[in-house]
């Protein structure tokens, strides 16, 4: 288990998630952002992130062992993401059919 940190890649760098994931994500793909309650429900709508860098944080040869007796391993990854604006014309195209559906 690694811990992922996603960081929004802009003006103002902010943290938008940080969790313990099996799984390193690559530049190029969408993630999307859950906001869940305790119980596992949605608070809030999901928002989809492109992901624009990805910095694996590895420990070089010259590190030291962790204190706890593991082996050296990549603890860390940070995702830099952007807004993914590539789905927006398909939002757009679809809400354009809902409308013109309702006008008939």
């Amino acid at each position: 288990m690694i811990t992922l940190r996603v960081t929004r890649h802009d003006r103002n760098e902010q943290l938008l998630a940080e969790c313990q994931s099996d799984v390193i994500p690559a530049r190029g793909e969408v993630l999307q952002l859950d906001t869940t309650e305790s119980d596992g429900t949605s608070s809030r709508p999901s928002t989809m992130w492109r992901i624009v860098a990805v910095t694996i944080q590895v420990p070089s040869v010259h590190s030291s062992a962790p204190a706890d007796g593991k082996a050296l391993r990549v603890r860390t990854v940070e995702v830099s993401v952007l807004p993914d604006v590539s789905l927006l014309p398909a939002l757009h195209h679809a809400a354009e059919e809902v409308l013109a559906e309702s006008r008939m």
